[in-house]
């Protein structure tokens, strides 16, 4: 992969929040999302590649750098603040990996003009039953703000969510636990996620006209082949590729083939 000089992450101020983001590169405008107990560090490699688009990663609310603000716990709550950062940066293919791929399909439903394509990496537009629970379970833990409990959780998310992939596991979780810091952010984030049980995103998709990519591993217990396959069903533009013996945490594990399916399906949109 080539290599840059990093650029420096800069701070603008919209709304609730004080958002932290990273700009690299000239061209065709992108804007990547991270997911959850993540930040924008996560896009780094994606940011020093693919230098021929200008790329702008930012940090989610109470992710990172960018403050919580008045936080709702919701996908529609991270999907107007997307908005807000579109406004500020100008009109852009939304590149979401997980609960960033949620928020993405949000904003291209509410706001065609500012969202001209997305691409939705390893990310669902409804949560099960089961999973509902699980993460009910995690909420009512996380309220008790027990850090060595954090820790645990994200190291067991995290050892799942490679699904065996030679990777740094310790590494990664430090990263993680990181760009979360007290943990607010994650509790916010995580009813967000939860919410789309009670409110799935089906309708929206629906209604989005924009092209979309939907990128997903084939060993991902988190987003498994039929989370594509229902976002499939309702979008009337879309495409699928599915990495082999990926798992969730693509960008970890899986870069290079992210960016050799993900680059050229961008430059054949033909839209600034």
């Amino acid at each position: 992969m080539a290599t840059t000089e990093r650029p420096q992450v800069e701070c603008v101020t919209l709304g609730d929040v004080d958002v932290a983001y990273r700009r690299a590169g000239t061209g065709r405008r992108l804007v990547l999302i991270h997911g959850l107990a993540q930040d924008l560090a996560m896009w780094e490699q994606i940011q020093s590649a693919w230098t021929q688009c200008e790329t702008y990663a930012y940090d989610l609310r109470g992710h990172g750098g960018t403050s919580i603000g008045e936080a709702q716990g919701t996908i529609d709550q991270f999907g107007r603040d997307l908005v807000a950062f579109l406004e500020f940066v100008g009109p852009a293919v939304c590149v979401g990996f997980s609960l960033g791929g949620s928020v993405a399909l949000w904003a291209a439903a509410e706001r065609p003009d500012l969202v001209k394509a997305v691409i939705a990496v390893a990310t669902s537009s409804v949560v099960g039953r089961a999973a509902a629970e699980s993460m009910d379970g995690r909420i009512a833990q996380l309220v008790g703000g027990d850090a060595d409990m954090l820790r645990e959780m994200i190291e067991s998310d995290t050892r799942s969510q490679l699904a065996h992939a030679d990777a740094d596991l310790a590494t990664i979780v430090e990263g993680r636990l990181a760009a979360i810091g007290d943990g607010s952010g994650y509790l916010n984030g995580a009813r967000a996620v939860r919410s789309m049980h009670d409110e799935p995103l089906n309708d929206r998709l629906d209604t989005i006209m924009q092209p979309v990519l939907v990128l997903s591993g084939s060993v991902d217990p988190w987003c498994p082949r039929r989370a594509a396959e229902i976002m499939l069903e309702h979008l009337a533009h879309a495409e699928f590729v599915e990495l082999p013996g990926v798992g969730h945490l693509v960008m970890d594990v899986a870069e290079p083939e992210f960016l050799s399916a993900a680059r050229p399906w961008v430059e054949r949109l033909g839209v600034a």
